[in-house]
């Protein structure tokens, strides 16, 4: 694991307690999603599958406020160590170089965290591996124990670059190179 170096601006916080905002970071959270359903056959059963993921909350804060949340489930991206990627662009130096850049529009980098008991190598959100879970029961994941929480101006930061890979527009004919 790479030692976190020192940081001017702290990008975790530990938290604890069933407030959620976006940046809320849980590791070994239960993801789900449908395997197989048959739409042609009414009474018949949907099936599905489940893991234990790290992901990072990419709802908006102002929408997972606990007396008033303005959604019923939350937006949750997949979140990566490089050596669980091993074997793709993005785990290689090159890669995340690209990501540390923003060249890789669906993917963004996190520092690693140096917060004791909670020291963490360098991260990837994923933002093509998209989960919703209910808002109960993020609220529940979040109280069964503290977890990393990042700050601002870094949260931010994703959220902006989660904005930029979902509002891409292609075009049916681009400007030619210049070169």
């Amino acid at each position: 694991m790479a030692a976190a170096p020192p940081y001017q601006y702290p990008w975790y916080q530990v938290v604890s307690g069933d407030e959620i905002q976006q940046g809320d970071i849980f590791n070994d959270c239960p993801v789900f999603w449908p395997r197989e359903v048959d739409f042609d056959t009414p009474s018949s059963r949907a099936s599905f599958s489940w893991a234990e993921r790290d992901v990072i909350v990419m709802s908006q804060s102002c929408d997972l406020v606990i007396d008033h949340p303005k959604v019923h489930e939350v937006l949750l991206c997949a979140l990566w160590q490089p050596a669980e990627l091993k074997g793709t662009h993005i785990a290689t130096p090159q890669g995340l170089e690209e990501a540390r850049r923003g060249s890789l529009p669906a993917f963004h980098l996190l520092a690693p965290s140096s917060e004791p008991g909670f020291e963490r190598d360098f991260r990837i959100v994923q933002f093509r591996r998209l989960y919703t879970l209910p808002f109960s029961f993020v609220r529940r994941q979040a109280a069964r124990q503290p977890h990393l929480r990042l700050l601002p101006p870094y949260r931010e930061h994703l959220s902006q670059a989660f904005a930029r890979y979902f509002m891409r527009v292609g075009l049916p004919t681009d400007i030619p190179s210049f070169k």
